[in-house]
């Protein structure tokens, strides 16, 4: 039997979204409380860059419950995306991934409030707009000038930025939090403190990406950060710069906290 939640926003849902919300998050309760399953129901989350980390981070989200989902990737799958990326398909390549990825998160729960950006993050203007009214944001990029881009409009606007980077068989995950340090400060990137002018910004551009990496390593890292973020939320314990969850996948301990 499905128990009733009382204080999920209604106002922009249907009776039967918030039935079926009730009924998608029902095996929620127990591992956590109706009361958080009300937070996370409540909860605007932005997840910027739908490839291997943040497709899989949006697919957990939405099947946690959060409520509203923002995201925001300018590009379209490819069929090297197929190794990792769980919004991939052979019948989508081609196709713009934040129009693919939205149809498939309301058909996992069509009470979820999606908004999309199909668009890159190139500037910190830029991500200050997407971020705007959001309670935390996720990372699924993959090179270092939108990073700090995020990472800066984060702090400007007190957002938690929950990090993740992986290649090969490695990874690992933070959280930076608004008054805590900072992404340029902890990877000792030369842009701290800086304005970036074009003469940094082409240095960061050229800072090296990944070609190279195992689908699950992506998948692992991305369901991190999920994580992360859920509890962060609720209130519950989470990593935070300058420590690390770090993930290596062949090593006799794959799993461990530390800083770099």
């Amino acid at each position: 039997m499905v128990k009733k939640y009382i204080k999920i926003n209604r106002e922009n849902k249907s009776k039967k979204e918030y039935s079926l919300y009730k009924i998608i998050s029902s095996r929620n309760i127990g591992a956590i409380t109706e009361k958080e399953q009300d937070k996370l129901a409540n909860a605007n989350v932005a997840v910027i860059g739908c490839g291997g980390l943040g497709g899989i981070a949006i697919d957990l989200l939405a099947r946690t419950g959060i409520g509203n989902l923002t995201i925001a990737d300018g590009d379209v799958f490819e069929i090297s995306n197929l190794n990792r990326q769980v919004f991939s398909s052979y019948s989508v390549v081609g196709k713009k991934k934040v129009d693919i990825i939205k149809k498939r998160v309301l058909d996992i729960s069509p009470s979820i409030k999606v908004r999309t950006y199909d668009k890159f993050v190139d500037s910190e203007e830029a991500a200050f707009r997407i971020l705007k009214n959001h309670d935390i944001v996720i990372d699924g990029l993959d090179n270092v000038l939108s990073r700090i881009y995020l990472s800066r409009a984060a702090k400007d606007l007190q957002i938690p930025y929950v990090f993740g980077a992986a290649e090969k068989t490695r990874g690992y995950s933070t959280i930076f939090l608004p008054k805590g340090q900072s992404y340029e400060s902890v990877f000792a990137l030369p842009s701290n403190g800086k304005k970036i002018d074009k003469k940094l910004k082409e240095r960061l551009a050229k800072a090296a990406g990944c070609y190279s990496i195992l689908g699950i390593t992506a998948n692992l890292i991305g369901t991190i950060e999920a994580m992360q973020a859920v509890s962060l939320l609720l209130d519950k314990p989470f990593v935070s710069a300058p420590y690390f969850i770090h993930v290596s996948l062949f090593d006799p301990v794959p799993f461990r906290i530390s800083t770099l």
